[in-house]
């Protein structure tokens, strides 16, 4: 019962995108955050991979950019790079997700999956998302970026819209669990359809064969 009930919630109309999230604190909670706001599949890219000491000199081919990637990182960073995969199994338990090792392969499937790309962004080609906002695409992957700063050039260059959400105090910026959640439930006002939007009943099948072994084992293992 617990399962049919959430699964009229469920939608697949929308995708939430987090490219390359390096804190796991924050990938906890956008994992739950989406969960509980009835979004079912979410795409995450993979961090640039980060090394544990400073690159030698065999590394003067790179690149400015590739030599940012490749930044030194603290013994804590490594750790918590390694986590990275541990808190996806914890917090995906009812969720679909998939991961990246690049943005171009997350773009190139969500393209031929036919969703459009909802990139958020800061700058002056953003669109302010408002009830008065343009309509919500059939399909749409909403994109959140890193924490320190924000999605990729790559992913922008491929939106079909950028978007931010209105802030009003001396703050212009949110944490990124915190932004993830506020834009998702401001999206699923501006279109109240999104709201149990699956596809096919193929898919709530799917979803049934994945969930409902896991509440029984879960009702036996507990008085």
């Amino acid at each position: 019962r617990k399962a049919e009930a959430v699964l009229q919630w469920r939608t697949t109309r929308l995708v939430l995108v987090v490219e390359r999230c390096t804190n796991d604190h924050n990938y906890s909670a956008i994992l739950r955050t989406a969960e509980a706001l009835g979004i079912q599949i979410v795409y995450m890219i993979d961090p640039p991979e980060v090394l544990d000491e400073t690159p030698s000199t065999e590394d003067d081919h790179l690149n400015q950019q590739q030599r940012r990637q490749l930044a030194v990182a603290t013994p804590e960073e490594i750790e918590a790079r390694r986590q990275h995969h541990l808190f996806a199994r914890k917090a995906t338990e009812w969720l679909t997700v998939k991961d990246f090792a690049t943005s171009q392969e997350c773009v190139e499937e969500l393209r031929q999956l036919g969703y459009q790309l909802w990139v958020t962004d800061l700058s002056q080609e953003a669109h302010c998302l408002t009830l008065t906002s343009p309509q919500v695409p059939e399909k749409v992957a909403l994109v959140m970026g890193t924490e320190a700063v924000g999605c990729s050039q790559y992913m922008l260059d491929q939106a079909d819209k950028r978007v931010y959400l209105p802030l009003r105090g001396f703050a212009d910026s949110l944490n990124l669990s915190v932004a993830t959640a506020l834009i998702l439930h401001q999206l699923f006002i501006m279109d109240p359809t999104l709201i149990g939007a699956t596809t096919t009943p193929d898919e709530k099948m799917e979803l049934r064969k994945a969930w409902f072994g896991k509440l029984c084992q879960q009702r036996i293992l507990t008085s």
